[in-house]
């Protein structure tokens, strides 16, 4: 509390909108905070990170936030369209994205045979992924034309 008391009010409105979690709007310039809390989405395997992406749209739906449900549902497909955005690449970059996965010079047979496994179980991954992703956004289109639809019909000018 000692701390707080040298700054006015505006000055800590100011500091505390410069922490994320207090945050009321996303326009801060040069935040490395904020910045490292956006990178995290992006880490991990493509199917990790859509899948992450994808739970995210689920929760929104849950809620009835077809928009925003949809915008991550977007996010997903596009992971695993282009790959994992490299740091400082917009998400909807052009495809030259890291896809996390490091090959080792030298693996042996064994280790060969076990990647292909993996690397078959992480393309299975994926692709439930995607299609969830798909069918999932599917439904927030027909949830955001219904809802328009419901919203246009009660307008009492539309009777007119």
């Amino acid at each position: 509390m000692a701390n707080t008391k040298q700054y006015t009010t505006d000055e800590l409105l100011a500091e505390l909108n410069r922490t994320p979690l207090f945050m009321t709007s996303l326009d801060s310039e040069d935040n490395v905070d904020l910045e490292a809390l956006k990178a995290l989405a992006y880490e991990g395997t493509k199917a990790e990170v859509a899948g992450n992406f994808r739970e995210q749209g689920n929760e929104c739906a849950k809620l009835k936030q077809w928009k925003d449900a949809r915008e991550y549902y977007d996010k997903a497909l596009a992971v695993l369209k282009h790959g994992v955005p490299k740091p400082g690449q917009p998400e909807d970059g052009p495809p030259d994205m890291d896809l996390g996965i490091k090959k080792e010079d030298g693996v042996s047979g064994v280790e060969v045979g076990e990647e292909a496994v993996a690397e078959e179980a992480e393309q299975k991954k994926e692709k439930d992924t995607e299609e969830a992703s798909y069918v999932n956004r599917a439904l927030c289109n027909l949830e955001l034309r219904r809802c328009l639809r419901i919203h246009s019909t009660s307008d009492p000018a539309h009777f007119d």
